[in-house]
C-alpha cells in the first residue's frame, strides 16, 4: 500500500466500514498502529528538568513522545474479541457499535484497569489502576483496541505539554494539557482518542497539530475512573482525525452512569451523533452561524499571528460560501472577575484582597478534589507527594507554603459565597444564551489560540495568548476545534472554534462535518514526522 493508504493513514470512519464489511480484520489495524508506534514514539518515559530542577517532567526523547506508555497485549486481545464479533455480526448475529474494532488511545488520566496510570507525573511511577473509569469499559465492551495512554502535562494541569513533540515542528510543542492525545493522532499514532478539557484542553492542542476535537455538553461522557483538575468545569471528550471520527467516538462513550450523578443531568442524543456529511454544495443556507473573529476584545489582540488571523477569517469567509450568514457577535462580558460587581464576604486570607466568582469556586474545588492528597508527606507516600509537587510546579521551598495558602482560602469560603458565585457564573451563561436567541443563530465561531505555539524547551505555562477559551467549561456548552488550513507563515495548523448551546453537541458536529466534505484539511500530513 502507498504511504497515504496505508491502514494508520485511512480515517477512524473509513477503518470502522472496512471492519464491518470485513475487508480488514481488527487485529491486522491494531498491528498497523503498534508497529508504526514502536518505530515512532521512543520509549515516552525519558526526563529532564523542568523549569525548577527538582521538578522532572517527561522530557525529549529525540521522537514525538505521545504515548507514555503502550498496552499492546491488551489492544490486541481486545482486537481479537473484534474479530469474534464482527464476524458473528457479519453472518446474522448481534450487531456491533459503529468503531468496532477501530484502536483508540486514551489520555493518562483514564483509569484503564491494572495499567500503570501516572497523571504526567513521572514520580507516580508505579500507581496501577485497580479498576476501569467509565471509558474505559464502555470501548471495551465496543470491543476498541486500547493502544496506551498518552503523555499529559503534569497533573494534567500545562498548557504546553513540551514532553511531546509538535509533528509539524518538534521544536515546538503541541499544547496542553492533551498534547499527547493530539499528536499521535496527528503522526498517525491513533485514529482516534480521548482528552479532557478544563480551560481548552481538548480543542488547543487539536487546533495545533490539524486534528478534530469535541467538548462536549458538561456531564455528556461520564468523568468516574478520570482524574480531575476542577470538578465544575473538567470536561471529558474524544478527538479525532476527523470529525466524524470524533463523533463517532463521542457515540460510543457517552451516556450516563449511576456512578457520575452529573452524567445523569446530561442532555440524551436517542438518535446519536451524525457521521455523514448532508449533500449539496450549500449545506449551510438558511443557517445564520455567529463569529466573533473581528469583534474578540482580547488584551493580546494586537499579538495575535497574522497568519493565524488570516486563515481564521478565511475560514469565515468559507463557511458563508457553504451558503451561511454569518453574524458577527460582540461576546458578553463575564463578571466572573469583577469584585465591584460580586465578591465573597471575607477577603483572601493571605493577600486580603478580595475575592471573584471565578477564584471563589476555583479555590473551593481545588481543596475539595485534592485536599487529601495535599496533606500527604514524602514520607507517607513520596509518589503522591512528588505529584502534588509537579502540580504546583514549584521548588520544594515553597510548595509546602502554596499548599497550606491553597487551604486557607477554600476554609474562609461559605457555603452563601459559593452559591453567589455559581451564581455569578449562572448570569454569564444567560448572557450567551440571550446572544443566542437574539441573533438567531444556531452556532458561533471564534478564536482558539491566536499565537503559534512556544519552543518545547520553554516548558511555560501560559505560553499563548488569546481569547476566552474557557467560555464553553464556564457555561458547559459543547464546542469543537474544526481544523482550517495552515499559516502560511510557519505552516503550523490553524482551527476554530465552534459552540451552540447546552444541549447543541450534534448540531456542530453535523457542521463540522459538513465543513469538511468541502474543505479537508484535517487529511494533511505533517511535514515533520
Amino acid at each position: 500500500m502507498k504511504r497515504g493508504t496505508a491502514l494508520p493513514f485511512l480515517t477512524g470512519t473509513q477503518l470502522a466500514a472496512m471492519l464491518l464489511a470485513r475487508d480488514v480484520t481488527s487485529i491486522q489495524v491494531t498491528r498497523a498502529f503498534l508497529a508504526r508506534i514502536d518505530a515512532l514514539n521512543g520509549d515516552g518515559m525519558f526526563s529532564v528538568p523542568s523549569r525548577n530542577p527538582d521538578i522532572p517532567v517527561f522530557g525529549d526523547n529525540g521522537k514525538l513522545n505521545a504515548y507514555v506508555r503502550t498496552t499492546s497485549a491488551l489492544a490486541l486481545t481486545i482486537a481479537k474479541a473484534a474479530d469474534k464479533a464482527l464476524d458473528a455480526a457479519a453472518e446474522g448475529g448481534d450487531p456491533v457499535p459503529f468503531g468496532c474494532g477501530v484502536p483508540v488511545a486514551l489520555k493518562d488520566i483514564y483509569a484503564v484497569k491494572d495499567t500503570e496510570l501516572t497523571i504526567g507525573c513521572p514520580l507516580a511511577a508505579g500507581n496501577i489502576a485497580t479498576g476501569d473509569s467509565v471509558v474505559a469499559e464502555r470501548l471495551r465492551a465496543a470491543h476498541m483496541p486500547i493502544l496506551g495512554l498518552t503523555h499529559t502535562g503534569p497533573w494534567t494541569n500545562d498548557d504546553t505539554c513540551p514532553q511531546t513533540a509538535n509533528p509539524w515542528n518538534r521544536d515546538l510543542c503541541v499544547g496542553g494539557s492533551s498534547g499527547g492525545s493530539a499528536a499521535a493522532i496527528a503522526s498517525r499514532l491513533a485514529v482516534v482518542a480521548t482528552g479532557s478539557d478544563t480551560g481548552n484542553s481538548l480543542r488547543n492542542p487539536a487546533q495545533n497539530v490539524g486534528v478534530g476535537s469535541i467538548k462536549p455538553s458538561y456531564g455528556l461522557v461520564p468523568k468516574h475512573g478520570v482524574t480531575v483538575s476542577s470538578t465544575s468545569l473538567d470536561t471529558c471528550g474524544p478527538m479525532g482525525r476527523s470529525m466524524a471520527d470524533v463523533s463517532m467516538l463521542l457515540g460510543v462513550i457517552a451516556g450516563p452512569d449511576s456512578r457520575d450523578p452529573r452524567s445523569e443531568q446530561a442532555p440524551g442524543f436517542p438518535h446519536g451523533f451524525p457521521l455523514a456529511p448532508r449533500p449539496g454544495r450549500k449545506p449551510f443556507a438558511g443557517l445564520r452561524i455567529g463569529s466573533t473573529v473581528e469583534t474578540e476584545t482580547s488584551p493580546a489582540r494586537d499579538r495575535w499571528t497574522a497568519g493565524i488571523l488570516a486563515r481564521l477569517r478565511a475560514a469565515v469567509a468559507q463557511f458563508e460560501e457553504l451558503g451561511a450568514e454569518i453574524v458577527p457577535i460582540t461576546p458578553p462580558v463575564s463578571n466572573l472577575g469583577n469584585t465591584a460587581y460580586w465578591a465573597a464576604a471575607a477577603v483572601d486570607p493571605v493577600t486580603g484582597a478580595k475575592v471573584s466568582a471565578s477564584s471563589a469556586y476555583a479555590n473551593a474545588e481545588n481543596a475539595w478534589t485534592l485536599g487529601g492528597t495535599y496533606a500527604v508527606t514524602a514520607e507517607e507516600d513520596a509518589a503522591i507527594e512528588g505529584a502534588v509537587r509537579t502540580r504546583f510546579r514549584t521548588s520544594l521551598g515553597t510548595m509546602e507554603t502554596q499548599k497550606q495558602q491553597l487551604q486557607q482560602r477554600a476554609a474562609a469560603l461559605t457555603a452563601a459565597d459559593l452559591f453567589g458565585a455559581h451564581r455569578v457564573r449562572r448570569e454569564y451563561s444567560e448572557m450567551w444564551a440571550k446572544v443566542f436567541e437574539e441573533n438567531d443563530i444556531v452556532a458561533c465561531l471564534w478564536p482558539q489560540k491566536v499565537q503559534t505555539p512556544p519552543a518545547r524547551a520553554d516548558d511555560s505555562t501560559g505560553g499563548f495568548s488569546g481569547v476566552e477559551s474557557s467560555r464553553p467549561n464556564t457555561t458547559g456548552w459543547p464546542c469543537l476545534n474544526l481544523p482550517v488550513g495552515r499559516d502560511t507563515d510557519t505552516g503550523i495548523p490553524v482551527g476554530i472554534d465552534m459552540a451552540a448551546p447546552y444541549g447543541g453537541d450534534a448540531i456542530i458536529l453535523q457542521l463540522a462535518i459538513d465543513y469538511q466534505e468541502h474543505h479537508p484539511y484535517h487529511l494533511d500530513i505533517p511535514t515533520d514526522l
